[in-house]
């Protein structure tokens, strides 16, 4: 993935664009990028400086310098390098330094090529392999065992769509509007997003469109570090629908000016954007479910309920008894504010049972929602307990659902 430094932005004011990349760049792209694949190609069973010292030597014009580090960039993420030798580095240098110490003390002088036979020897290693192994724990000793081929011109393609996604690394909120021709779609997309567990918000918008607010990493404590990742991969997702008008706010520059950045996509065919898995905690909690003989019948939720004019929810899982629904949306790895505005839908008549799970980190009361509503707070602590949640789940379904006006 390409990082803030390569995209080929400038800013007009208040507002960042992309660069476009015309005939003559797109052309002198590929050449780079030709150079680029073959160097790595050629350097297969050598070491990762070596590489890299390697890419950064083709040539390019001064004005395509950050082009050719985000090509680099993209090549190097197509490696694979081998990081893990038979013996500890280490441990090797420890002794060969130690041993080496010794015979000087001892004899006044040393013969390195006996002394690294006899130490690779007693590791079953040839004298080669040992040194070749001896800083093998040093990034750039790491040794390439795999190159993913590309085409020049796929390489940069690659870095004209990651561009945009780049540019998210530094956001501080999204707004994304989407209009999505199926539900399926809609749901896939919010399922996504919740598979990087991004923190956003869905309003329903008009002639079917949905407006998603979307956390930033530069709006959170641990910027940059996975979320910002996180929602760069998320983008080819709200790009799957039929219609994307993306604005987000960024921290830019050196200075981290804020700058305003739109993007637009329209859906021209292809392949259907298929729901992300479960998260790892609720697949966890399902396949306990339903190894728990409750009695209920569990099943990953297609639902998208909504609340008009107060907003949505999407559920993970539906339990089900005797034709009675209960939904669980599993807040784990949500704000305190996403867990006051699910208390808003209950209270206000989502309509519908549901079983909001919340992590005791985001220091929420189970009490904040009354007995008499369809809805309840499951607050765990660690691991969610697949009998709590059962047991919570029968008590909903005992409950009447008042649907809102």
């Amino acid at each position: 993935m390409l990082l803030s430094e390569h995209v080929l932005a400038q800013r007009r004011g208040d507002k960042l664009h992309l660069r476009t990349i015309d005939a003559a760049t797109r052309a002198r792209a590929e050449a780079i990028a030709r150079e680029l694949v073959g160097v790595a190609h050629s350097h297969l069973g050598g070491a990762r400086g070596e590489l890299e010292a390697a890419l950064a030597a083709v040539d390019a014009l001064p004005k395509d310098t950050k082009l050719k580090a985000g090509l680099i960039k993209l090549v190097v993420d197509r490696c694979e390098f081998e990081a893990a030798p038979p013996v500890s580095p280490e441990e090797l240098r420890r002794e060969l330094f130690s041993r080496a110490a010794a015979e000087r003390r001892e004899h006044g002088h040393l013969d390195r090529g006996k002394l690294v036979a006899d130490v690779a020897a007693a590791h079953r290693l040839s004298a080669e392999q040992l040194e070749r192994v001896l800083y093998a724990d040093l990034k750039a000793s790491h040794t390439l065992i795999a190159f993913d081929a590309v085409a020049p011109a796929a390489l940069v393609e690659s870095l004209v769509r990651g561009q945009a996604q780049a540019v998210l690394l530094r956001a501080e909120r999204v707004a994304a509007r989407v209009r999505c021709k199926s539900p399926g779609t809609l749901r896939a997309i919010l399922r996504t997003l919740k598979f990087h567990r991004l923190l956003f918000t869905v309003v329903p918008g008009e002639d079917g469109a949905h407006v998603l607010g979307i956390d930033g990493p530069m709006s959170l404590f641990e910027a940059g570090t996975k979320y910002g990742p996180r929602l760069a991969m998320a983008l080819p997702a709200l790009e799957s629908a039929d219609e994307l008008e993306l604005e987000a706010t960024v921290r830019w520059g050196k200075e981290r000016e804020p700058l305003l950045f739109s993007h637009r996509h329209a859906l021209a065919g292809g392949a259907k954007l298929a729901e992300a898995p479960l998260p790892d905690e609720v697949e966890a909690l399902r396949a306990a479910l339903e190894q728990a003989g409750s009695g209920l019948e569990v099943r990953r939720s297609k639902a998208i309920l909504n609340l008009p004019g107060v907003g949505v929810c999407v559920p993970d899982l539906e339990l089900s008894q005797d034709g009675r629904v209960v939904y669980v949306e599993v807040l784990g790895f949500w704000s305190r504010e996403a867990v006051w505005r699910r208390v808003e839908l209950a209270e206000r008549g989502l309509g519908a049972r549901v079983l909001f799970c919340v992590s005791s980190r985001l220091r929420v009361s189970e009490e904040v929602l009354p007995d008499e509503l369809p809805a309840a707070l499951y607050v765990y602590k660690g691991t969610m307990s697949a009998r709590t949640v059962a047991e919570r789940a029968k008590k909903l379904l005992a409950r009447d659902v008042v649907r809102p006006c």
